[in-house]
C-alpha cells in the first residue's frame, strides 16, 4: 500500500510539472505581441547584416554583453577619451528599418542637437563622469562603449542594438527593441582632472 501511494504521489508531482509548463508556455505565447516581435526581428536583422559591411568595425562591450559598428567618418586629433571623461558633442539619432504598424521609416530622425542648434549636447561618458546637476547625464551602454574609442574632434557613425541601447522598454518615441544609428562629433573632451 506505500507504494502505491508513493506512487500515486510521484505522478502527482509529474503532472503538476506539466501542467505548470504548459501553463507558462501558454501564457508567454499569449503575451507575445506580433507587431512588437516583428519589429524586433527587423532590428535584430538589420544590425546582424551590418557585420557584413567592411566599412564597419565591431566594438565589443567590455562587460561582453554585445557588441556595437562603427565607421569613422572624420578623425579627429584631439584628447583621448575615457571612462571617467565628459564631453560636448553635436549627435543626430535615426531608425534602421521601416515598419508600417509603428508609423516608422528607415532613416527617421527620432533625436538631434546639432551644430545649428546653437550648443552641444553635454554628457558623461559613463556613471563615473555624471554630476550632481545632472548636467552631464550618463548615456546608453551602446554611446559609453563607442565614445571610449573617440577622441576630440571624432566624428563617427554607431549602430547599437536593443541590448545595448533601451532593451525591452519604450524610450519617448523610440520603440522597444530598436537598434539605433547615431551620428556623434566629438567637440570637447574634459578628463575627470577637470571637475
Amino acid at each position: 500500500m506505500n507504494k502505491k501511494i508513493k506512487k500515486m504521489k510521484k505522478y502527482r508531482f509529474y503532472i503538476g510539472l506539466i501542467l505548470t509548463a504548459l501553463f507558462i508556455t501558454a501564457c508567454s505565447k499569449d503575451d507575445v505581441d506580433p507587431i512588437v516581435e516583428a519589429w524586433k526581428q527587423q532590428n535584430e536583422q538589420a544590425f546582424n547584416d551590418l557585420a557584413r559591411n567592411p566599412e564597419f568595425t565591431e566594438l565589443k562591450s567590455p562587460g561582453n554583453n554585445g557588441s556595437i559598428y562603427c565607421r569613422v567618418l572624420h578623425k579627429g586629433e584631439g584628447k583621448p577619451l575615457f571612462y571617467t571623461s565628459r564631453v560636448e558633442v553635436y549627435y543626430k539619432g535615426w531608425f534602421v528599418v521601416t515598419n508600417a504598424d509603428k508609423n516608422i521609416k528607415a532613416g527617421d530622425v527620432f533625436d538631434q542637437q546639432l551644430f545649428d542648434d546653437g550648443k552641444a549636447y553635454k554628457l558623461a561618458v559613463s556613471v563615473e563622469g555624471m554630476d550632481a546637476n545632472n548636467e552631464y547625464r550618463a548615456p546608453i551602454m551602446g554611446w559609453t562603449i563607442a565614445l571610449q574609442y573617440m577622441v576630440e574632434g571624432d566624428k563617427w557613425e554607431i549602430w547599437i542594438p536593443s541590448q545595448l541601447g533601451y532593451r525591452d522598454e519604450d524610450q519617448g518615441n523610440i520603440p522597444s527593441y530598436s537598434t539605433l544609428a547615431f551620428e556623434i562629433e566629438v567637440i570637447k573632451a574634459i578628463d575627470r582632472n577637470s571637475f
